[in-house]
C-alpha cells in the first residue's frame, strides 16, 4: 500500500480524524453511538430484551457499512437532490428492516430463510464499498488499488487498536498488581471498545484515498504478491487440474458417476483461479508478459470441462438424496463458474470487478426475494411428504407418536428413511412449526430414535424381533420444582439428546440398574447416576403422547439428585452387544 505505514498513521492522526468528521459524517455517528451502546451493554450486564438488544446492534452496526458506501458512492454523483433522495431511501429501508426483524423475533419462525436473505445483503453492501464508486471506469484498476488501500487500512488500523489497548490494559493491571487498586474486568472491555471500534474505525476512515488518490489509475504490483502467485498459487493450481484431470479420466474408462467430494475440490480450484485473476490483474497491465496474460484468459477454459464433473455429481446428489437448501446454492454456485470461466475468456480477463458483483448479485436474487432457495426447499420436501401421507397413511394429521412410527414401519425400509430423514431436515432447519400440522410436536422429538430403530431393521415387518427400545421426553410446557434441600442445578447435557449417547457394558442388565456417567461442560463434574430399567419401562408404558413426566433418579453421591427429563434407550436381549442411551436432564446439587 503506497505511503501507508504505522508512523504514518500515528502522525496523520488529528487529520485524520478532522477528515472524516467533514467526510463521513453519519458513518462517524453511527460509530460513536455503537460504541456507547457496547459500553452501556457491558455497564448493565447485557440486561434487558434479548431482542431489542440485537436489533439496535444490528442496526448501529449494518448502519456503519451502509452508510460508508452511501458517502463513498455520494462522492461520484453531482446532483445533490439525488444523493440525498437515496441516502435517506437507503438508510429508510434499513430502519424499516429492523422494525420487520423486531417483529419477526416475536414469532416461532425458522431463522434460515431470513437469515440468508440478510446475509446476501450485507455481503452485496459490503462489496458496494469497493466497487460502487468506479462502475465508469474504463477498467478496474483503480477500484483494485482503492481495495487494497481499503482493506490495508482497516488491518493497520486495528492493529494500532490493538496494540493500543493491550498497552493502556497492561497499565490498569499494574496498578492492580503494584498498588492493589481494584480495577473492575468491565474497564478492560470499555477500552477495548474505545480503541478498536471508536479510534480504530475512525483512523481507518481518516486513511481512506480520496479525490485523485481514489481514482488512483496507475497500475501497481508487488514482488511479494507476484511470488506468492508465481510460485505457490499457481503451481497448486497446476496440481488441481493435474489431479482433476486424471479423476475425469480414470471415471470415463470405467464408465462410472464422480463422488460428491469431487465437486468441493472444484470449488476450491476456482477459489484460487479467481485469487491468481486478481493478483495478476495490475501486473498485466504495468509489465504487460505474455505468460500472465496466457494465464488470465486460458486458465479458465483449462476448468471449464472440469465444470462437468461438479454438475454431474451435483444431479446424482439431487437424484439419490433429493433437494436442500445446500445442494441448490452448490448448483446455482456451480452455473456460476461456468460464467466466470466463460467470461474471463471472451473478455480476455480484461475486467474482473464483474465476478464478485455478479457473485453477490446471483446470491441476493436467490435469497432475499419473495420465492428464495430456502422456501423452495421448504416447500417441495413438504410436498413430497404430503403426496406420501395421501397415498400410503390413512391416519389424520397431525399424527400421533403412536400413529407416525406405526405408518412409518409400514413403509419400505429405504423409502421410511426417506421420510422420516425429510421431516428431520424442516425440523432441524425450519423449526418443528414447519411440520406440527402434519405431525405431533412430540413426534419430532423421537425422530431420531426413529431414525435409529429404521437403521436397525425394527420396522413393522419385524414385530417378532426381540429387541428392546424405550424412549420419551417432557411436555416443553412441564414446569419443573427444585426439590427441597437443593439450592442450584447443572443442565445434563446442555446439547441436543443425538449428540450425547452412552455405551454401558451389557453386564448391568443382569441387576436391572444402568449407571451412567455424568458430562459437562464445565468438565469438573465427576458423578453417575443410576438408572432402573424397570422405571424406564414404566414411563414408557405411562407415557401420554410420547411425554413423560420429570423423574428422579439417584446419584452416587448423596448430596446430588439427577431429574431425568429425556431418554432414549435400545437393546437386543439376545445379543452379546452393550446397551446404548441418551438421556437429558437437570443435576441438582445442596
Amino acid at each position: 500500500m503506497k505511503g501507508l505505514s504505522v508512523e504514518k498513521a500515528f502522525h496523520t492522526a488529528t487529520e485524520a480524524f478532522q477528515n472524516c468528521l467533514k467526510r463521513f459524517p453519519v458513518t462517524v455517528t453511527f460509530i460513536f453511538v455503537f460504541t456507547a451502546y457496547l459500553i452501556y451493554l457491558t455497564y448493565t450486564d447485557w440486561k434487558g430484551e434479548d431482542r431489542l438488544q440485537f436489533i439496535i446492534g444490528y442496526y448501529l452496526s449494518v448502519g456503519i457499512l451502509l452508510s460508508l458506501t452511501l458517502h463513498l458512492w455520494s462522492e461520484e454523483v453531482k446532483s445533490r437532490l439525488l444523493k440525498t433522495g437515496i441516502n435517506l431511501a437507503a438508510h429508510a429501508l434499513l430502519i424499516a428492516d429492523a422494525f420487520l426483524l423486531y417483529h419477526y423475533l416475536t414469532t416461532e419462525s425458522s431463522w434460515i430463510e431470513i437469515g440468508i436473505a440478510h446475509a446476501a445483503a450485507i455481503l452485496a453492501v459490503g462489496l458496494s464499498t469497493f466497487f460502487l464508486s468506479f462502475l465508469r471506469e474504463k477498467n478496474d484498476i483503480a477500484s483494485w488499488n482503492f481495495a487494497l488501500n481499503t482493506v490495508s487500512a482497516y488491518i493497520v488500523t486495528q492493529v494500532i487498536g490493538l496494540i493500543l489497548c493491550a498497552g493502556i490494559s497492561l497499565l490498569l493491571f499494574s496498578l492492580h498488581q503494584l498498588f492493589d487498586i481494584h480495577i473492575s474486568g468491565k474497564c478492560y472491555a470499555y477500552i477495548y471498545y474505545l480503541c478498536n471500534v471508536s479510534l480504530g474505525l475512525m483512523l481507518f476512515l481518516g486513511l481512506l484515498p480520496q479525490g485523485n488518490d481514489k481514482h488512483n489509475r496507475e497500475p501497481h504490483s508487488s514482488e511479494f504478491l507476484n511470488g506468492i502467485l508465481h510460485y505457490l498459487f499457481l503451481p497448486l493450481t497446476a496440481g488441481y487440474l493435474i489431479v482433476l484431470y486424471i479423476y475425469a479420466t480414470r471415471i470415463l474408462i470405467s464408465w462410472e458417476l464422480p463422488i460428491g467430494w469431487v465437486s468441493w475440490l472444484i470449488v476450491a480450484l476456482m477459489t484460487v483461479c479467481i485469487a491468481v485473476q486478481f493478483g495478476l490483474y495490475p501486473t498485466r497491465f504495468k509489465e504487460g508478459k505474455r505468460f500472465d496474460n496466457w494465464i488470465a484468459r486460458w486458465m479458465p477454459v483449462l476448468i471449464l470441462p472440469l465444470l462437468l464433473l461438479m454438475t454431474i455429481g451435483i444431479i446424482r446428489r439431487f437424484n439419490d438424496y433429493g433437494i436442500t437448501i445446500n445442494r441448490l446454492y452448490l448448483a446455482t454456485l456451480n452455473g456460476w463458474f461456468y460464467i466466470v470461466c466463460i467470461g474471463l475468456f471472451v473478455i480476455k480477463a480484461r475486467r474482473i470487478n464483474w465476478i464478485p458483483i455478479s457473485f453477490a448479485g446471483i446470491f441476493l436474487l436467490t435469497s432475499a426475494l419473495p420465492v428464495n432457495y430456502a422456501g423452495i426447499t421448504k416447500n417441495t420436501i413438504l410436498k413430497e411428504i404430503k403426496a406420501e401421507m395421501q397415498r400410503s397413511c390413512r391416519a389424520d394429521t397431525p399424527l400421533s407418536l403412536e400413529q407416525y412410527k406405526e405408518w412409518i414401519y409400514s413403509l419400505p425400509e429405504k423409502q421410511a428413511i426417506q421420510i422420516n430423514g425429510k421431516f428431520r431436515y424442516l425440523s432441524n432447519w425450519f423449526g418443528t412449526e414447519s411440520v406440527t400440522h402434519l405431525i405431533d410436536k412430540d413426534v419430532t422429538y423421537n425422530l431420531y430414535s426413529v431414525t435409529a430403530d429404521i437403521d436397525t431393521d425394527t420396522i413393522a415387518t419385524d414385530t417378532d424381533s426381540d429387541r428392546v427400545t424405550y424412549s420419551g421426553e417432557i411436555d416443553s410446557q412441564t414446569i419443573i420444582n427444585i426439590p427441597a434441600g437443593y439450592t442450584r442445578f447443572i443442565a445434563i447435557p446442555d446439547a441436543d439428546l443425538s449428540g450425547h449417547r452412552f455405551t454401558i457394558p451389557r453386564q448391568y442388565l443382569g441387576n436391572g440398574t444402568l449407571p451412567i456417567s455424568l458430562d459437562t461442560r464445565t468438565g469438573n463434574l465427576n458423578d453417575s447416576v443410576y438408572i432402573e430399567l424397570s422405571t424406564l419401562e414404566m414411563l414408557e408404558k405411562s407415557s401420554k403422547h410420547g411425554h413423560i413426566p420429570p423423574t428422579s433418579f439417584r446419584c452416587n453421591s448423596p448430596k446430588n439428585l439427577f431429574m431425568l427429563t429425556a431418554f432414549d434407550i435400545h437393546y437386543e436381549k439376545s445379543s452379546d452387544e452393550d446397551v446404548r442411551m441418551s438421556i437429558k436432564g437437570y443435576l441438582f446439587k445442596k
